[in-house]
């Protein structure tokens, strides 16, 4: 699967295809503070109806659980997102604990056209700049994809974007693969409902809530189920612990979420105390 290089090419078969596929790279610090990027592979499926945002191990995993029948719900740092043509509300799909909540936002994007051209990918590309969600950002689309699409929610330029940054690079997209498909790609079993189970419809401020909570007692259920019932002993992650070892366990747990936490909406991220308790 290659990217197309041919205007042609991907002119006539714009309007003939259900969906149009694109994957973009994605590099991106899990921790600000460290100089490793860790590196996802993000697919935009363009529908005549909606365009869909999520991470190409969803792919993968909806083949294998299709094949051995399986239902493996492992889910992804990166919040998969989806949008209605013509809107700017998206609905967001974030993963507290072992829950999972869809919320609309509503995120409209004021761009700024600059004089900057190069050729990227084949293509005639022309810099885009933007603030948006705490972040500067800076575009490279091409009007000879007559798409006004983008990875995650960035979207509203005259053409497809090709690579997209933050200003101190900490994320970092880049478009390495398209694809037509002759149908709407289904992911009702790996988005819409994960294997079996419906994600929980809920407000932003009431995720913000949930993930507060979690954090603040993420083993909630291990205390539930073993301390509560004066049992000797526990197992976590294959491990047996004695009950006084939980407090040590809750704050390692508290610690590894602040130390991988570093979304790509800084205004809108989690309130999470700066050090754990």
């Amino acid at each position: 699967m290659k990217l197309l290089s041919l205007i042609f090419l991907f002119s006539a078969s714009l309007f003939f295809s259900q969906t149009n596929r694109f994957i973009y790279e994605l590099n991106y610090k899990v921790n600000p503070g460290e100089p490793q990027y860790k590196k996802s592979f993000m697919v935009v499926d363009i529908n005549p109806e909606n365009t869909k945002y999520y991470d190409y191990k969803f792919l993968e995993k909806d083949s294998l659980n299709k094949f051995h029948n399986s239902r493996d719900r492992s889910w992804t740092s990166q919040i998969p997102v989806t949008r209605e043509k013509k809107s700017d509300i998206f609905i967001n799909y974030v993963a507290v604990g072992d829950d999972i909540y869809t919320y609309p936002t509503s995120n409209h994007i004021v761009w700024k056209l600059e004089n900057d051209m190069k050729i990227l990918k084949d293509f005639k590309a022309q810099k885009a700049t933007a603030d948006f969600g705490g972040r500067q950002w800076i575009a490279w689309f091409t009007k000879d994809i007559p798409l006004s699409e983008g990875p995650y929610k960035f979207h509203g330029l005259p053409g497809l974007i090709l690579e997209i940054k933050d200003t101190k690079e900490q994320y970092i997209f880049n478009l390495v693969k398209s694809s037509n498909l002759k149908s709407t790609y289904d992911t009702s079993n790996f988005l819409e409902v994960r294997y079996g189970e419906k994600p929980i419809p809920a407000t932003e401020k009431n995720v913000v809530k949930k993930a507060l909570e979690y954090f603040n007692d993420p083993l909630n259920d291990i205390r539930k189920e073993y301390i509560n019932n004066k049992i000797s002993s526990f197992e976590y992650n294959g491990i047996k612990y004695k009950p006084e070892e939980l407090t040590k366990l809750v704050a390692e747990e508290q610690e590894d979420i602040l130390s991988t936490y570093n979304p790509i909406e800084l205004d809108k991220a989690f309130p999470y105390p700066k050090k754990a308790k």
